[in-house]
């Protein structure tokens, strides 16, 4: 595959991913606007059966719980999805940038680290020569 072909196939990846995730983002964004919506009515229903301030204070003290774990847990959500996404874009990146080319320059580079040695070799073998030559 060559460099266009990978690069074509990483765009269209790329696109894929930020679709699907802004489509489930938007749909937790609507799931937690109807959540919070709801919540507020259900609450709202119960603030005229309030008779004390006791009774206003734990129904205040209920709502900000509820509001708090509600939120919290679209925070998770939110949080699990951006994780998944960075997690696939990486994934896109790495089968888009490593090659068979690539491998074949890995290949190439370690016989020539290993290259020195032999000619270090050669060196003592020729002076091995010139030294039974005399």
């Amino acid at each position: 595959m060559n460099v266009i072909e990978r690069q074509t196939e990483l765009t269209k990846s790329l696109y894929s991913i930020n679709s699907a995730a802004m489509k489930e983002f938007a749909a937790q964004q609507k799931a937690n606007v109807e959540s919070y919506i709801e919540l507020n009515k259900s609450f709202g229903e119960k603030l005229p059966e309030v008779k004390d301030i006791p009774g206003f204070f734990t129904l205040q003290r209920e709502y900000g719980e509820t509001l708090w774990s509600n939120t919290k847990a679209a925070f998770e959500t939110q949080s699990e999805l951006v994780k998944s996404t960075f997690e696939e874009t990486r994934d896109a990146f790495k089968v888009a940038l490593t090659t068979e080319e690539t491998a074949e320059i890995i290949e190439a580079v370690a016989p020539a680290k290993a290259a020195p040695k032999k000619a270090t070799a050669k060196a003592k073998a020729k002076a091995k020569a010139k030294t039974k030559a005399k």
